[in-house]
């Protein structure tokens, strides 16, 4: 007999919901997390960058209603780490076991048909769901993967006071997300897009538009424009431009996109990586019996 009816490898959002319903209908379930239940989104992404939004956001209409507002940069951040739970999942742990889940700490791997390794321990299920979500990509620009201190989203969400100038590789979500709140909480912000306009994977008009509102802001955008080469200079980042020129800064968020974590927990899985970075997703078998191991085709936000 199974340990488990159902082992969900994964405690982010899409992982998390999917162990809670499977539980909700009848079945023992685990759920597998090697870092904090909730995940990117609750912790490193939506929640906490939309709070740090939403004071820059507050002034901004107020003056614009002609009242005068600032924002405190120290409230704000403290503000965020509430929102965050001060990077504790104590709440989620209560959750689960409110639902009768297993939380199993540990990265966990694929061993075999319906069972899951979580360090060096085995666990048997009938099903196993896979929903290992995703980890920023670092672009192969000559130096930046040797330098130390470089932000992804999980460093700039939760950072501890306001850059005096970031440089932000990537302008998609990430990048127009936060090259706007640390502008409107005080920083000064140059952002380096390669394509023509920011959001380039949205529709030209929007990234436009959205460009538009950033510069208002103050940011400075770089569009069409590569990055050729990254280095220390003092306390100073330095990237080198494919137009000759240069942009300095105190901190370095790179903001280039993410692509699917496929850590240990695929070994000796049937589930491969498709050239998108994004697993195959095999049919659930949850409900109807047929296939073993399934992919959670979110990742994050």
């Amino acid at each position: 007999m199974s340990d488990y009816d159902v082992i969900v490898v994964g405690g982010g959002s899409p992982g998390e919901h999917c162990a809670g319903e499977l539980a909700g209908g009848g079945l023992r379930v685990a759920l597998v997390e090697r870092d904090l239940v909730g995940g990117e989104c609750s912790y490193w992404a939506c929640i906490p960058s939309k709070t740090l939004l939403r004071p820059g956001e507050a002034v901004h209409a107020a003056r614009e209603a002609a009242a005068t507002a600032q924002v405190d940069a120290g409230a704000a951040l403290d503000w965020r780490d509430f929102m965050v739970s001060a990077y504790s999942d104590a709440g989620q742990e209560r959750w689960l076991a409110g639902k009768g889940i297993d939380l199993l700490r540990g990265t966990g791997k694929l061993a075999g048909t319906g069972v899951v390794e979580v360090d060096g321990v085995r666990h048997s299920a009938r099903y196993v769901v896979v929903a290992t979500g995703s980890d920023p990509v670092i672009p192969p620009i000559p130096g930046l993967r040797e330098l130390g201190g470089v932000w992804t989203n999980r460093e700039v969400t939760g950072m501890k006071a306001i850059p005096r100038r970031l440089l932000i590789l990537g302008g998609g979500p990430v990048g127009a997300e936060m090259a706007q709140a640390v502008r409107r909480l005080g920083g000064e912000v140059a952002l380096l897009e390669g394509a023509g306009h920011v959001l380039a994977r949205e529709p030209e008009p929007l990234g436009e538009a959205l460009g538009e509102v950033l510069r208002a802001d103050g940011v400075e955008l770089l569009l069409g424009v590569h990055a050729t080469a990254a280095r220390r200079e003092g306390e100073d980042y330095v990237l080198t431009l494919d137009n000759g020129g240069e942009l300095r800064g105190d901190h370095l968020l790179v903001a280039t996109g993410r692509r699917a974590w496929t850590g240990s927990a695929w070994k000796r899985s049937a589930l491969k990586p498709t050239c998108m970075g994004s697993p195959s997703t095999r049919s659930c078998g949850l409900a109807s019996g047929c296939g073993r191991s399934v992919t959670s085709p979110a990742y994050g936000c």
